[in-house]
């Protein structure tokens, strides 16, 4: 199964929202960013280059669990009024460090945060016609070679960080590039978590029995047998297994940070009863493929 965003909604994203214009200059551009994610940002003095805000050297500001720095930053958007209804951001050269003052951060993710550089491409539209989010490209990429590429739309969702706590999202496309490194610090740690003392192999065993487990107990009507074959081949591959997961999610009226948080509370989250009232009117479609290819 394929699920991708719809032509009509393929078309608004290529005409843009009627009465958009272009922010009028970097630091406009800057502040509704800053206002809409509740962050700031330090950066050299900004210039606009192509309709492009220019913001190399970015890092950011306050306070917070981890400090980002950004070697090369574009930003563009399109506002009406003082809305901010579509952001792009392309970014080369992330590094995500913990703050000074951090001390209770785990290990394991240290680790990971000082061995991986990353680059971001993000493109986001507000359909306020459809009241919800587009989310046109999301794209991760890790120094490693793992990568993430999405595209979503959040229904009830706009383009700030408080908006996003009521979204649902309504359609999902997801792809995961493994290169076979990255995971295994965090199925470490996840497995720990589960089986107090297990280190090592042990915890990754304990990880992966785990995820079998939550695969097994999705209900049926959500979860084909060509799908729930293909989760259960990238599970059995981790964490050294290379290749790409594809991963599609059709959900009316919506999964959000509700219906996640009733999971949460649930006696047993991954229990099949749990899971059918997280997934009822889901479908799920996934697909497996071993080896790097690009």
């Amino acid at each position: 199964m394929a699920m991708r965003l719809r032509p009509g909604i393929l078309l608004a994203l290529l005409a843009g929202p009627v009465g958009a214009e272009p922010a009028a200059d970097c630091a406009g551009l800057v502040g509704l960013v800053e206002a809409a994610t509740g962050s700031s940002l330090t950066a050299p003095p900004a210039a606009m280059d192509g309709g492009w805000c220019v913001l190399d050297g970015a890092r950011s500001a306050g306070e917070g669990a981890v400090r980002v720095a950004v070697e090369r930053l574009r930003i563009r958007g399109e506002t009406a009024g003082d809305t901010l209804l579509a952001l792009e951001i392309v970014a080369e050269g992330v590094r995500v460090t913990p703050a000074l003052t951090e001390r209770d951060m785990a290990g394991w993710l240290r680790d990971l945060l000082r061995m991986q550089t990353a680059s971001v491409h993000l493109a986001l539209r507000r359909d306020e016609a459809g009241d919800r989010l587009l989310v046109e490209t999301g794209r991760l990429g890790l120094s490693g070679g793992s990568e993430l590429v999405l595209t979503a739309e959040i229904a009830g969702a706009g383009l700030s960080a408080a908006s996003l706590l009521a979204g649902r999202v309504t359609d999902l496309h997801l792809e995961w590039k493994n290169d076979g490194r990255t995971l295994r610090r965090v199925m470490e740690a996840m497995g720990a978590g589960l089986e107090p003392g297990a280190t090592g192999t042990q915890a990754v065993l304990a990880s992966r029995a785990a995820l079998t487990a939550g695969i097994a107990a999705l209900p049926g009507g959500s979860l084909p047998d060509d799908a729930a074959e293909a989760l259960a081949g990238f599970v059995a591959a981790l964490p050294q297994g290379r290749g790409r997961l594809v991963l599609d999610l059709g959900a009316e009226p919506g999964i959000g940070a509700v219906e996640l948080g009733l999971l949460a509370l649930a006696e047993d989250p991954m229990a099949p009863e749990a899971l059918a009232r997280l997934f009822r009117g889901v479908q799920v479609g996934a697909g497996w493929t071993p080896g790097m290819a690009p």
